[in-house]
């Protein structure tokens, strides 16, 4: 076993250790607990036998899977941002959800928790736009807040969140934020202008509209590009109900600014 790998196993331990003397939902949290790696990352979200029964099922797991340095540090960057995310609900007074999400359904099925846990970091493994990784931890502690989300419907968005690229995430944060610009009423003309990298932009839109994230408000407009899409013109364009819900489980208020300003650049008319 390699030096880092032997680390992150004692720190594992360690936490176990601790977790199984811990009580309450999130005792180990109060304590500040962090073991490494993507196998500690719910222990300050759910304290007692609970988490260590929880973990240690996890910790077996990976420890049985081959993952290349790549993945290794990928996983590693979204377990960071689960535990950053569990530390920020914790400290605004946020309860972890009291229903079963954590336990199993029955005796043949897995618990929710670790179902969409292993499903994220395995998104995340994969993911070769690690600026996405952030949002991937933001999605899966977030859900560990809101017991109004079940298990298909978790699973729904995390197939959603896998599939947007990071700019089209970037695009939501833009029409949760469009207020604060002046996007285009007449992009029939902007489009004109367009070359082909900027109609990837369009394309882009298209795709998230026909994934019911983004919607147009009544208009007289024309359709432009037609289809599922319909219209697209950003003035009239806003985030539907499960883009919202998707905007607020990964925390895309958290997109640099100065992102967000490139695209609207794009989608403005000109001055």
């Amino acid at each position: 076993m390699k030096n880092k790998d032997k680390k992150i196993k004692n720190k594992i331990d360690k936490g176990l250790s601790v977790c199984g003397e811990a009580t309450g939902a999130v005792a180990s949290s109060s304590i500040g607990l962090w073991v490494g790696g993507p196998v500690g990352v719910f222990v300050g979200a759910v304290g007692g036998k609970l988490a260590r029964d929880f973990i240690l099922i996890l910790k077996k797991d990976f420890e049985n899977r081959f993952l290349s340095e790549w993945e290794k540090e990928r996983i590693n960057i979204t377990a960071e941002s689960v535990r950053e995310r569990i530390q920020s609900n914790y400290n605004q007074g946020l309860q972890v959800r009291n229903d079963d999400f954590f336990t199993n359904g029955s005796i043949s099925e897995r618990s929710t928790a670790y179902e969409i846990f292993e499903g994220t970091f395995i998104a995340a493994k994969n993911e070769h736009e690690e600026k996405k990784l952030k949002y991937y931890g933001n999605l899966v502690a977030n859900i560990a807040y809101h017991k109004e989300i079940d298990r298909y419907h978790a699973n729904y968005l995390l197939r959603i969140a896998e599939r947007l690229s990071y700019r089209q995430i970037c695009i939501l944060a833009l029409f949760k934020r469009k207020s604060n610009y002046a996007l285009s009423s007449n992009f029939h003309e902007l489009l004109k202008t367009f070359d082909q990298n900027k109609m990837i932009i369009v394309r882009e839109i298209e795709e998230i509209k026909i994934l019911h994230l983004l919607q147009s408000l009544p208009s007289k407009e024309a359709i432009i590009g037609g289809g599922p899409a319909g219209n697209i013109t950003p003035a009239t364009t806003e985030l539907s109900e499960t883009g919202n819900i998707i905007h607020t489980m990964m925390n895309l208020d958290e997109i640099e600014s100065s992102e967000i300003d490139r695209l609207a650049a794009i989608l403005s008319d000109p001055v």
